[in-house]
């Protein structure tokens, strides 16, 4: 068995986009770097700035998103203990434009992995971004 394929929808606009991630787990497989949102699939690809994540997961798994090129890792945010309620995670405070990857020239994709899945766990992401 393998870990689910996630279920997405996406739209950009331009340079702003909305992602919308589910995974619902059958077995206790778990995810490793799989990519949530892939730069080079977009209309402009120099850049991806996270500005705003929801998400809601099943209690006990836990998941990291990470900005990830291929040399390197960058975390972003992590479920660990978080509550099963809705969580808001808003990246532009104090006038930022949002997270930016900050190695190779912010050409990353944004990745998930998770721990501690079992079957019927579920994550939902919802991700507003922008792209240079």
């Amino acid at each position: 068995m393998a870990a689910p394929t996630p279920s997405t929808y996406s739209r950009n606009v331009g340079h702003a986009g909305f992602l919308s991630w589910n995974a619902v787990w059958a077995n206790t497989d778990q995810m490793a770097d799989v990519v949530v949102l892939d730069l080079s699939a977009l209309e402009y690809t120099s850049s991806l700035k996270i500005q705003r994540v929801i998400w809601m997961a099943t209690s006990g798994i836990e998941f990291t998103l990470e900005f990830k090129d291929d040399s390197s890792d960058e975390f972003l945010l992590s479920s660990a203990l978080a509550p099963t309620d809705q969580q808001d995670v808003d990246f532009c405070w104090n006038g930022l434009e949002g997270a930016v990857y900050t190695g190779s020239g912010g050409t990353g994709d944004l990745v998930i992995t998770t721990t501690s899945a079992a079957s019927a766990d579920e994550i939902n992401l919802f991700v507003w971004y922008r792209v240079d």
